[in-house]
């Protein structure tokens, strides 16, 4: 069964304080800013500086300009920025991926040098194709995590390129992570991949029982993964069907979807900036609603989305489309598996009772849970770089 899978990653139920460990640094490599919308990337990083750990984050790279240092946004977590010198979506070959190399590690190097990097510091990459990484720290234990499917997103005609990166990247790395076991499948072609999964951020809300629950809460990026046309026609029939009620799209969005009849003239949308969920009015949801394609590879490959963990939080049931890997669990109401209509009203109706297997599911994906998973992960990472060390 799809629970038995991650609980055989070495998830553990019980909870309790995280284990402290000062002096231990992470250097974690993405190309997101730390202003971005929370993704796992930053949950990691305030897991790790939470429990007494240094954290140095690089930001998205610059071709241009001078390496920025050690600029602290948090307590244990400080920001970096290196250079690149060509696009990662257009390294379309060995000889480019070798130039590219050539520039970034030594614009690592500076940035990082004020520093002082030792061969005890942790990488950790977010990225498919840094390779390079084994390059710039040939002694350290480095940690890839392969968040998204980026092989199926890849140009035209650069899907092998791509993919033959990903694969430099996993071997040279000592421990990969993934959060789909679609991915995790993939990845064990040339690596042995953890699962793990995303994580409450917060025990579960306390919902007041029998309040009138009226809105349908789709939270986080509007992106290419959602099914606006679903959406749409979800919203028509609600229309006619359950007047009442409201679909909100509440986070960050694309400007060219706002163009899609879904924001132009459904009176029964609401369209709405970023907000946190605590500044939504949820004793009137219904449930969290994450409608993504069906048939995408990059889609498909989803698992457990890092919103559903914070919904699921606020007491909320979810109704989902596509994901076909997702959890079967008794608070997960398919929309596009026959009645939409008649899956809303039966999580409208059993909201209250779902609350107990709400609670024991978020019980599972605690922050000292998934910390305890993590750090078993590192050992095994320095384990397999001093190993490897030794043979060399």
């Amino acid at each position: 069964m799809w629970c038995m899978q991650f609980r055989a990653s070495g998830l553990d139920r019980s909870e309790g304080p995280m284990t402290e460990l000062s002096g231990e640094r992470f250097i974690l490599f993405t190309k997101t800013e730390w202003n971005e919308p929370p993704r796992l990337r930053h949950q990691l990083a305030r897991l790790l500086a939470a429990s007494g750990r240094q954290v140095i984050m690089a930001q998205r790279p610059r071709r241009f300009g001078i390496e920025t240092v050690g600029t602290p946004v948090e307590p244990g977590v400080s920001l970096f920025r290196h250079r690149e010198l060509i696009h990662h979506r257009i390294r379309v070959s060995s000889p480019v991926r070798a130039l590219d190399a050539m520039w970034t590690v030594p614009s690592i190097h500076a940035a990082l040098r004020p520093l002082s990097p030792t061969p005890h510091d942790v990488i950790l990459n977010f990225n498919y194709e840094y390779f390079f990484l084994r390059d710039a720290f040939p002694k350290n234990p480095i940690i890839t995590v392969i968040n998204d499917d980026f092989v199926s997103r890849a140009l035209p005609g650069c899907r092998g390129s791509l993919l033959r990166a990903q694969r430099e990247t996993c071997r040279s790395s000592d421990a990969v992570l993934t959060p789909s076991v679609v991915i995790a499948d993939q990845l064990r072609a040339f690596s042995d991949p953890h699962l793990f999964l995303p994580w409450a951020s917060h025990g579960q809300a306390i919902q007041p029982e029998g309040s009138c629950r009226r809105i349908l809460l789709y939270w986080g990026f509007v992106d290419w993964r959602v099914d606006l046309d679903f959406v749409h026609n979800l919203a028509i029939t609600l229309q006619h069907r359950m007047p009442s009620l409201e679909i909100w799209m509440v986070g960050p969005k694309n400007k060219s979807l706002l163009k899609h009849p879904l924001f132009a003239d459904m009176k029964n949308v609401r369209n709405k900036e970023s907000a946190t969920l605590d500044q939504l009015p949820m004793a009137e949801v219904i449930g969290g609603l994450i409608p993504f394609k069906s048939g995408v590879e990059g889609c498909d490959a989803i698992v457990l989305p890092n919103k559903a963990l914070q919904l699921l939080a606020c007491g909320l049931p979810l109704l989902i489309t596509g994901m076909p890997h997702f959890a079967k669990e008794s608070f997960v109401f398919r929309l596009d598996h026959g009645s939409a209509e008649s899956m809303i009203r039966q999580a409208q109706a059993q909201f209250d009772s779902l609350q107990s297997s709400i609670r024991e599911f978020v019980k599972e994906h605690t922050p000292e849970a998934r910390l305890r998973q993590f750090l078993s992960i590192v050992e095994e990472a320095r384990a397999n770089r001093s190993r490897a060390l030794a043979r060399d």
